[in-house]
């Protein structure tokens, strides 16, 4: 039998871990959504951003299909989705709703019924999986654990918790849904046709999902109460075994009474949490209120680690999947975020509209980071690092209260100077050699700037990427004619913080103003000062297609 340390449970309002959040191809549904002021401007929506100019996609629901184009990169439409397809019934279905495109795009599912609000980040095909572990989920053991009154139905449609598993692939998927029973575990196979869905209770009892080709998987409740009566749906896009880590900062983003942390693991594994072993049983949530602050915790095995407090759970982002750059998108403005960086470059985490405004960092114990929490006030934005990588997440608020959270989407991986890089930059030699400012302008006449290797980093990035040479060529460093200090041509930092100078460099102020590069490998590529009128061969930078998040929304309907 599986072997289960805590059982992780249904993520409520999660937008899910993911390699990266963009894609061309998406599969998702719109599982069941009661309230109890039913029905009450129903609204079932998917926002798809695109992230190049001129991106075509088409949306797939039952026999219909729309296709309708973005003009700009950044851009969002709000595609509105029927109510009838939500799924409700068990049993096979057409209802899915697919995605293509001709160009990477982000795609945001949101549900509206009465107060229940989901908002969920729907995972390219690209990041699902053939393997999927399933929560042993008991709702009124939930409902128990938070000591909440028990007012829905107790009938068997509400009383469980549901599994959509959806064929992402155009041909028949076999299924096996491994069932614990009272003595062992048990196998059940069935077949999906291609991108159709099947829908079953799990009524505690579903251990694991495999498939002969990649599926969806989706765990969701259409009503799971909340401390103040109300009634919001649960749904959580279920990821495959290989999205786990063992590392993971706690981000401290409400201040609550009662906190709990979930896991869900194939193999036993222990958790570590300041220096002390956090004991844990099967079926059990680990207390973990002690939340002012961020916090480490380490797991002796891979896991998928889950925060909840009341009417909140935000699955968590391991340390090894921390991203340069981030999209969040909100349903209206002064969304929260909540970004973990290292606290010695802390202070250069930027926002599309430029230094993120972070009034207080606090130091992570036991880590190389810190976390802070802002206030972004418009609804769609980019959170990014220059240098390192960060973590992102996202929070909505309604009435003062958390609606949902969880990570925000993943763009970049990579690091860049200019942004949330789409399009890498790209450096290049000039084939002749000029003086340093023909140099200059060579460069700007063709779309270009100077490479100005700012960083380490940067330098490293110009040399595995230049071509074999031997000579030298200018680079975009010079003195001040005035306080004779070198400077960089790059608006992004003037500042000279890094030198990569050769042997006896550079030479004194009548020697030389300007900066050029060996382009020899061997040489390891350093740096001499020369006379600017000396020719040498331009090195040049073109800068990267960088992602800025429109505050244009458009909308279409699905009939």
């Amino acid at each position: 039998m599986i072997m289960l340390v805590v059982l992780l449970i249904a993520s409520m309002f999660c937008q899910g871990l993911t390699e990266v959040g963009y894609g061309d191809n998406f599969i998702t549904a719109f599982p069941e959504n009661l309230g109890f002021f039913y029905p009450w401007y129903p609204w079932n929506l998917l926002k798809v951003t695109a992230l190049h100019d001129q991106t075509t996609f088409t949306v797939f629901y039952k026999n219909t299909q729309k296709a309708l184009q973005i003009q700009q990169s950044g851009q969002t439409m709000n595609v509105q989705i029927p109510k009838s397809a939500e799924v409700y019934q068990l049993g096979s279905s057409i209802a899915s709703v697919r995605v293509t495109s001709d160009k990477n795009i982000t795609v945001v599912s949101q549900s509206w019924q009465a107060t229940s609000v989901q908002t969920n980040v729907v995972q390219p095909t690209v990041n699902l999986g053939t393997d999927y572990l399933i929560p042993l989920l008991d709702y009124p053991g939930y409902l128990e654990s938070f000591d909440l009154p028990r007012l829905v139905s107790t009938t068997m449609r509400y009383s469980s918790f549901r599994l959509l598993i959806i064929n992402a692939v155009n041909s028949k998927n076999t299924i096996t849904v491994v069932k614990q029973t009272s003595t062992d575990a048990q196998e059940e196979t069935f077949d999906i046709d291609p991108y159709q869905l099947f829908q079953l209770q799990t009524n505690n009892s579903v251990l694991r999902v495999r498939s002969s080709k990649e599926v969806a998987v989706i765990l969701t409740h259409p009503c799971v109460e909340t401390a103040d009566c109300y009634c919001n749906m649960i749904m959580n896009q279920i990821l495959p075994t290989k999205f786990q880590g063992r590392s993971f900062i706690v981000p401290s983003i409400f201040n609550v009474a009662e906190t709990q942390l979930l896991v869900l693991s194939e193999n036993p594994s222990s958790l570590f949490h300041d220096g002390n072993q956090l004991e844990a049983n099967a079926s059990d949530l680990l207390p973990f209120s002690n939340l002012e602050t961020s916090q480490l915790v380490n797991a002796s095995d891979r896991v998928s680690l889950r925060l909840v407090s009341l009417g909140l759970i935000v699955e968590l982002i391991p340390d090894t999947m921390f991203f340069a750059c981030y999209l969040l998108q909100f349903s209206t403005q002064n969304g929260r975020a909540v970004v973990i960086a290292e606290t010695d470059s802390k202070d250069d985490v930027r926002t599309h509209n430029g230094l993120l405004s972070a009034s207080k960092w606090t130091a992570i114990a036991g880590t190389k980071y810190s976390s802070t929490e802002v206030t972004i006030q418009d609804r769609s934005a980019t959170i990014w690092h220059p240098t390192s990588k960060i973590a992102v997440y996202m929070l909505e608020y309604v009435h003062a209260k958390v609606l949902f959270g969880g990570p925000a989407i993943p763009i970049t991986e990579k690091p860049d100077l200019h942004g949330c890089a789409l399009v890498p930059g790209a450096f290049a030699v000039g084939p002749d050699p000029l003086s340093w400012t023909q140099s200059f302008e060579f460069c700007m006449n063709n779309g270009n700037q100077f490479a100005c290797p700012v960083s380490k980093a940067v330098l490293k990035d110009m040399a595995d990427s230049l071509t074999t040479k031997d000579g030298t060529g200018w680079i975009g460093l010079r003195r001040s004619l005035l306080t004779t200090e070198w400077y960089w041509q790059e608006d992004y930092e003037p500042n000279v913080n890094y030198v990569h100078w050769d042997d006896g460099q550079p030479l004194d102020l009548l020697k030389g103003l300007c900066a050029s590069m060996s382009l020899d490998p061997k040489n390891d590529f350093k740096w001499q000062s020369a006379r600017c009128c000396d020719k040498k061969k331009p090195v040049c930078y073109k800068r990267p297609v960088c992602l800025n998040p429109s505050q244009n929304w458009f909308l279409n309907t699905i009939p």
